[in-house]
């Protein structure tokens, strides 16, 4: 679901970086996007008295996609542990499926690339992209109302990439799985229904778990060199 195109933001950047500066004033120092600070609103900074910095994918910028493959693994074993098939432990992370901002939708266990309006772009069921006519099945005017959170959850951090991932592996197991039967909005085994909604709420306790229990701030600690990047400054 990933996009690789260049945007046209990215260009007015470029742009506004060679205009900054007139031709008789040559700039101090030039800093390359990444080291620059971008703000959204003015701010008066007397009346600040202290800084706070996040930590995560900022101060401490983790290599990908190891640190998301051991997310996605435990987030796998874990919920094998409260009672999903052992068959999961089959799949591994792929870095070239997940991207961030990716729409799941709770009711048909679809993720979707919307753009800012709701209309959607790209559809998938698993790992199964769908058709324009099978898109228009489930959303006949190609469109979202993105603020029904209800529905609606939206995987906007890096750290959703391997929720992403295993959401999109677990649609893909219970469909494939003769085992159990496809309804519209789950999956139907003996008298046990697993809706999407709640196998996504499954998959969020699961972050949830490995985050509140600091298995995963562990495994870093153990593996500095392996998931976080050395400043070399």
């Amino acid at each position: 679901m990933r996009d690789r195109s260049r945007t046209a933001d990215s260009e007015d950047e470029d742009a506004m970086d060679v205009h900054l500066y007139s031709s008789n004033d040559e700039p101090k120092v030039k800093r390359d996007f990444d080291k620059k600070v971008f703000v959204n609103r003015s701010l008066t900074l007397e009346s600040i008295k202290c800084y706070g910095f996040d930590m995560d994918y900022t101060l401490a910028m983790y290599k990908s996609p190891d640190y998301e493959s051991t997310g996605f693994e435990l987030l796998r074993d874990r919920m094998v542990s409260v009672g999903y098939p052992h068959e999961l432990l089959r799949y591994t992370y792929d870095p070239s499926f997940p991207t961030r901002g990716v729409v799941v939708d709770t009711s048909y266990g679809n993720l979707l690339k919307v753009d800012s309006n709701g209309n959607i772009l790209v559809c998938c069921h698993g790992f199964h992209f769908l058709r324009e006519g099978d898109v228009h099945f489930y959303y006949p005017n190609k469109f979202i109302q993105r603020d029904d959170t209800e529905r609606f959850y939206i995987l906007n951090t890096l750290f959703n990439l391997s929720e992403t991932y295993l959401y999109a592996c677990l649609v893909d197991f219970f469909t494939r799985c003769t085992r159990y039967v496809n309804l519209e909005k789950g999956f139907q085994h003996g008298d046990l229904f697993m809706s999407y909604r709640s196998m996504f709420q499954d998959v969020r306790k699961a972050m949830d778990f490995i985050h509140d229990t600091g298995i995963l701030k562990e495994q870093t600690i153990k593996n500095l060199e392996k998931y976080v990047v050395r400043d070399p400054n």
